[in-house]
């Protein structure tokens, strides 16, 4: 039991420390972990610029949401749950799975969420960089 919980303190830790040396799904689930506790916790990461972001997203991405975000339309949905709001039971209910890799791009598969009803299902697509895998899309997948 002690050393489980050691192994999660270093996975929390490592996590923190940014994305490098990380496989896609690894860093994917790091980043959804984290990005839901901010949302639950009435942070709002793209808004505050929270530097956080720099470490799990691409610049291009960011700038893709920036430039959305100041469009005379705005941007409707959170770009990375691609919904308008969460579901408190994603917070601690984020599944990876699926991702392939060609090259340095990686594209997979994000659940948030256990119950089918109240569950999102995400197409994640990864772009390798000199400081590891980031997040450089996400659709909404309809299954």
């Amino acid at each position: 039991m002690k050393k489980w919980i050691l192994a999660l303190g270093i996975a929390l830790l490592t996590s923190q420390a940014g994305a490098a040396g990380q496989d896609p799904q690894e860093v994917s689930q790091a980043f959804y972990s984290w990005y839901l506790k901010a949302l639950s916790q009435d942070e709002s990461p793209i808004d505050e610029h929270d530097p956080v972001l720099n470490q799990y997203v691409t610049p291009q991405l960011l700038q893709k949401i920036n430039v959305l975000i100041k469009s005379p339309d705005g941007m409707d949905d959170d770009f990375f749950l691609q919904d308008q709001d969460y579901s408190d039971s994603w917070v601690d209910h984020v599944s990876v799975s699926g991702f392939t890799i060609n090259g340095e791009i990686a594209s997979g598969d994000v659940t948030l969420g256990k119950d089918s009803d109240d569950r999102q299902l995400l197409l994640v697509t990864m772009r390798k960089d000199s400081e590891g895998w980031k997040i450089d899309d996400v659709e909404k997948e309809n299954h």
